[in-house]
């Protein structure tokens, strides 16, 4: 009785409407992480750009944690330029770069050194849309719709990557977006999208997860989506099977648990130009 009411209460929002008000009691009452916050805010940063307001970091990541923000860009930021190596691709050459959710520029920043790439990033939400515009001038960062399609041409990207985006999907749309971003992404080019997998399995009801563990795709509050209370989780079986389609999936890597609590997968668009450098 008692865990189907607290559903009851989530399915309502009413938990995550709880949830919200705690998180910034929490932070209204941690004079210390202010104080952190303040002084990262004024201090140059280390890459010239100014780092968002924590309000818009606990849109995109539920904290208000200047610091975690940074050093999770950059962990990240080292992941995918690993995981795009491994796929044969040299990021530092790449001709156009895409993140897709891009929030509030916690890895976009990361690519202002790369000199050779058209930077592009996009999100859902304007709010941080517009603060990544006047905040990212080396970047073209636009507003996307919860549906397809991306105002990109064909064949654009040599790399794109979505980091906690497909999370907040149900079905049908991940696989409508990761068709669009197979229309998007250059032959030869390599996709990395991060999703739910058996680390965060423990936000599973026992029935959600027996059909987790069947390999079949769960999600939770559906008509919340694209937004942080619908909750996706993509077994490996999903990804190769459903999500797909045409590309070749090149690897699959499970969440550490710890620095990186998704799993992620890199695909490949098929028919690598000679026009895009290998990596060496």
């Amino acid at each position: 009785m008692r865990r189907a009411a607290w559903r009851a209460l989530e399915r309502l929002g009413v938990l995550a409407w709880v949830g919200d008000l705690r998180a910034r009691l929490r932070y209204i009452r941690s004079r210390e992480l202010r104080e952190r916050n303040a002084s990262l805010t004024t201090a140059p940063t280390a890459d010239g750009y100014p780092l968002p307001p924590p309000e818009l970091v606990y849109a995109v990541a539920g904290h208000f944690d200047l610091d975690l923000y940074v050093r999770s860009g950059a962990d990240h930021a080292e992941f995918i330029r690993d995981r795009v190596s491994a796929a044969g691709l040299d990021l530092d050459r790449a001709r156009a770069l895409l993140e897709f959710g891009c929030g509030c520029g916690r890895v976009l920043r990361r690519w202002h050194t790369l000199t050779s790439a058209r930077v592009c990033g996009c999100d859902v939400n304007p709010r941080l849309v517009a603060w990544c515009q006047g905040a990212l001038p080396f970047a073209e960062v636009t507003t996307n719709g919860l549906e397809p399609p991306l105002p990109y041409a064909d064949d654009t990207f040599d790399v794109i990557y979505a980091i906690s985006v497909l999370t907040h999907l149900p079905g049908s749309l991940q696989e409508r977006w990761m068709r669009e971003l197979e229309r998007v992404l250059a032959p030869g080019g390599v996709a990395l999208v991060t999703t739910k997998g058996a680390s965060r399995s423990d936000a599973l009801t026992a029935a959600e997860r027996e059909r987790f563990e069947a390999g079949q795709f769960v999600v939770q509050a559906s008509r919340y989506a694209g937004r942080n209370l619908c909750a996706a989780f993509n077994p490996e079986r999903d990804i190769r099977e459903r999500l797909s389609g045409d590309l070749e999936v090149v690897e699959f890597v499970p969440a550490d648990g710890a620095v990186f609590t998704q799993d992620a997968t890199v695909f490949r668009k098929r028919a690598a130009p000679a026009t895009f450098a290998r990596a060496q």
